[in-house]
């Protein structure tokens, strides 16, 4: 049997591009961004470091350790998110005539993922993750409102590349580890004054740093599965400008981010040839999060007067930690047809109103979901979901340059994915004979 290998090359190369053309907006905690898989968005993430799919390598690497021959997985996820704020008496900017209301601030995004992995060996599995794991798309409708000049514009874009390797320890127990390869892009932008033509400040840096994974996955049954996967903290130093464009005014800058390491505990069991339960708990730590300095590279005004290491501009944050408890189910329907479900909470890094920003107004969530996989031949399948985010009520008290924003922040989400699963090769079983 041949195969040939350009096709998946192909589709690498379609994929690689998408990622690169694609604004991604938030819907985990923080910005992080937690749809990297129609297979489990159809649980709501339970059960996404267990294995039993190629895309469980994101959560832990080990699970790659479960692909036999040479596999690949690819999904697509249209995020639709509607988020308001309504400014309040007390907000400085609406003594001046200014709108109270934000608009929708959220922008619709389509978010890509692909994933390869190829058995080497009966012991060695390797791999590739294509992901955009962080990222940011926040705009008022309109640019003259109450909190111009804490947000206008907000586009924050990561594009994530992890060579991955598993080894079968024991054919029920694996452990694998991968290299994150990420660069950053991001660009912050708010109104220099009050006025509806008042020009914008922009913050805009990029950098590439590495990171790395961990994993474990472990099979006490055939019936049963337990993973537990760890992504570290990727440390960017975003080198780049502060300007007003409008003004012919621009310093250059540096600005330390650090992502969250995250570590995910997952399982899977089933109870019987239809029903299989999953669960999920995942800790981010989204603390490490205090404040982000922008910090001038040289002396120029009007940013940097103070010389090079001064502070330009600080944005506090305040972060605590984020969780994420997960519950779903798979019923296998027919040997061609699996349906799923699930639901999720999350508890955000942003709790209080004076750490809510209007660039993000982050708030706890509830997660409800349903999936299905349909199975179209041996080498071929396809994977649908559908998600809905409540997001709890919230409020923002935020002074920025003397300017206070106090509000109401009411959000949803609607979420739509699919995916596309291929064996481009599977090894021939083996032929016992009796001597």
């Amino acid at each position: 049997m041949t195969t040939d290998i350009r096709r998946p090359l192909w589709t690498t190369a379609a994929v690689i591009g998408a990622l690169l053309s694609s604004a991604a907006v938030a819907n985990a905690g923080g910005f992080a961004i937690r749809e990297q898989s129609t297979q489990f968005l159809g649980t709501s993430f339970a059960g996404d470091a267990a294995g039993d799919g190629l895309s469980s390598m994101f959560w832990n690497p080990a699970a790659l350790g479960q692909t036999t021959g040479l596999q690949s997985e690819s999904n697509v996820a249209v995020i639709l998110p509607n988020t308001t704020i309504h400014a309040l008496p007390g907000s400085t900017l609406l003594g001046i005539g200014s709108p109270a209301d934000s608009g929708n601030i959220g922008i619709n995004a389509a978010v890509p993922s692909s994933y390869y992995g190829y058995e080497i060996s009966r012991q060695v599995v390797v791999g590739l993750s294509i992901n955009a794991p962080f990222g940011l798309g926040t705009q008022p409708s309109t640019g003259f409102w109450a909190g111009q000049t804490h947000t206008r514009n907000n586009d924050i874009r990561t594009y994530n590349f992890t060579p991955t390797i598993a080894y079968r320890v024991t054919p029920n127990f694996m452990i694998g580890a991968g290299v994150q390869i990420e660069h950053m892009w991001g660009l912050l932008e708010s109104a220099s004054g009050a006025l509806p033509n008042s020009p914008n400040v922009s913050i805009e840096g990029k950098d590439t740093a590495l990171g790395f994974t961990l994993g474990a996955l472990w099979m006490p049954t055939q019936a049963m599965s337990v993973g537990l996967g760890y992504r570290s903290s990727v440390s960017h130093t975003l080198d780049g400008t502060m300007s007003i464009n409008a003004l012919g005014f621009s310093n250059n800058i540096k600005a330390g981010l650090s992502t969250p390491e995250t570590v995910t505990a997952s399982f899977r069991h089933r109870f019987n040839p239809q029903f299989t339960l999953l669960g999920t708990v995942e800790w981010a730590h989204w603390s490490r999060l205090d404040k982000l300095d922008i910090v001038c590279n040289a002396a120029g005004a009007p940013f940097c007067a103070g010389g090079a290491g001064s502070l330009a501009n600080s944005l506090p944050l305040n972060w605590h930690d984020g969780w994420f408890f997960a519950l779903g189910g798979e019923y296998s329907w027919s040997p061609a047809l699996t349906l799923r479900a699930g639901a999720a909470y999350e508890i955000s890094p942003i709790q209080n109103p004076d750490e809510r920003t209007p660039r993000l107004p982050d708030a706890d969530r509830v997660w409800a979901s349903i999936g299905a996989a349909y199975n179209y031949s041996e080498k071929l399948s396809f994977d649908f979901a559908y998600a809905h985010l409540f997001v709890k009520d919230s409020q923002i008290d935020r002074t920025q340059s003397g300017v206070r924003l106090f509000g109401d922040v009411d959000s949803h989400v609607d979420i739509l994915s699919v995916g596309m699963k291929y064996r481009w090769y599977t090894p021939p079983k083996a032929i016992i004979t009796k001597g």
